[in-house]
Formats: C-alpha cells, structure tokens, sequence
C-alpha cells in the first residue's frame, strides 16, 4: 500500500490520539458505547466490572501501535 506523507502521519496519530482518549476517558467511551448499542442495534449495552481498565489497557496498545507505525513510516 503505498500512502503518502501526510496520509502516513494521519495513521499513526489517529492511533496516537485514540489511544490517548481509551486512557483518559474510558467511562465518556463506554457511556458513547451504550447510546450507540441503544440507537444503532436497539440493544442494551451493560459495561462488566473491570470495563474501564479494558478500555485503558486498549488505549495502551493503541500508543505502542502509534509509535510502532511512527518508527516504521520514517
């Protein structure tokens, strides 16, 4: 695939940033997550315990894939 300099530094900061928010923000995701489920499948969407700390370890993988394209891409 061939992306050029600015499509390739769009990649790996939209990680970066996604990752950023799943650290700083995971209940505003879940609650994001839950009105999406309601509207979009008409289903209810429960967060189990322990949600919150999936949705920062996400964050966490979405950084080391941020900086893994970054290494890559320059």
């Amino acid at each position: 695939m061939n992306l050029t300099r600015t499509e390739r530094r769009l990649l790996w900061t939209g990680t970066a940033l996604a990752g950023v928010l799943h650290l700083l923000v995971p209940g505003l995701l879940l609650s994001l997550a839950r009105v999406g489920y309601r509207w979009v499948l008409a289903v209810e969407f429960t967060p189990r315990e322990g949600a919150r700390r999936r949705v920062r370890l996400l964050g966490l993988a979405c950084l080391a894939t941020a900086a893994a394209l970054r290494r890559l891409f320059d």
